[in-house]
C-alpha cells in the first residue's frame, strides 16, 4: 500500500478532520428526510439521528483534504444504501461530485439462517480468530447437505443453502472452473459434507496463520497511514 494514498481514520480519535463536514452534511438534511430514509422513531436518541451525517462525509473528505473535487467511489453492502443515496441528493449542493456505490453482496453467517452476529461468535470466522478455533467453527457449519452420508450420496446437496460452499464462492475458490466442480460434486452427492469442510478448515486455518502474522508486522506501519 501507498502510505501517500491509503489514509486510515477512526471517526472519535480523528474527529477534528471530519467534524466539520460532517457539520455541513447535517445542514443539508432535514429531519423529515432523515426519517424517511432510515427509519427513525420520536424515540431514538439524537446520535443515531446525526450518525448518517458522520457516514456520509466520508465521500468528501478526500476533495476536502486536497482542495479540489475528487470523485468517490464506495464498495459497501447493499444495506448501506440509504446513506449514499442522502448523501448523492446533497453531494451537488454542497459543490461536490456525487458519490457512487459498489454493492458487495453478503457472506452469510456459519450458522442457519446465514446471519452474523458478534453476540453469537460460532456464526462468523474473525481475522482474531486462532486456527484451531476457525476449523472447529467451519466443521460445525450449517450446509445444504443431507442428514447422513449414504442419503448425501444418494440424492446430493443444495450449494445455494450451503454456508461452506460461500465460502469457497466469496473468499478461497479463484478459479470458476473448481467452483462448477465443486458444485456438482455437491449436487451429484460425488462430495459430502465432512471432507468439503475439512478442506476448508484447513485453507482457513492456513490464510489466518499468514495474516495474522503479516498483521503483526503491519502494526509497525500503521502510523504511516493514519490522516494527520
Amino acid at each position: 500500500l501507498d502510505a501517500e494514498k491509503t489514509h486510515i481514520f477512526s471517526d472519535t480519535e480523528h474527529i477534528q478532520h471530519l467534524y466539520k463536514i460532517a457539520l455541513r452534511v447535517s445542514k443539508r438534511v432535514t429531519y423529515s428526510t432523515a426519517k424517511a430514509v432510515f427509519g427513525f422513531q420520536d424515540s431514538d436518541n439524537i446520535g443515531m439521528i446525526w450518525y448518517p451525517a458522520l457516514q456520509a462525509m466520508t465521500c468528501f473528505l478526500q476533495s476536502d483534504r486536497e482542495g479540489e473535487n475528487i470523485p468517490c467511489l464506495i464498495p459497501a453492502a447493499i444495506d448501506q444504501d440509504p446513506y449514499w443515496r442522502m448523501t448523492r441528493d446533497i453531494a451537488e449542493k454542497m459543490g461536490y461530485y456525487k458519490p457512487a456505490q459498489i454493492h458487495a453482496k453478503f457472506l452469510p453467517g456459519l450458522g442457519k439462517g446465514g446471519k452474523m452476529s458478534s453476540s453469537l461468535p460460532e456464526t462468523a470466522i474473525f481475522t482474531v480468530d486462532p486456527p484451531e478455533v476457525a476449523e472447529k467453527k467451519v466443521m460445525a457449519a450449517f450446509t445444504g447437505g443431507q442428514a447422513t452420508v449414504r442419503e448425501q450420496r444418494e440424492k446430493g446437496g443444495d450449494p445455494t443453502a450451503c454456508s461452506v460452499y460461500a465460502y469457497y464462492y466469496f473468499l478461497f475458490e479463484e478459479e470458476d472452473a473448481r467452483l462448477i466442480e465443486l458444485e456438482n460434486e455437491c449436487r451429484t452427492g460425488a462430495l459430502v459434507c465432512g471432507d468439503c469442510k475439512a478442506r476448508l478448515a484447513k485453507i482457513i486455518s492456513r490464510f489466518l496463520v499468514d495474516f495474522q502474522e503479516k498483521r503483526e508486522k503491519a502494526k509497525d506501519k500503521l502510523e504511516d497511514f493514519l490522516i494527520k
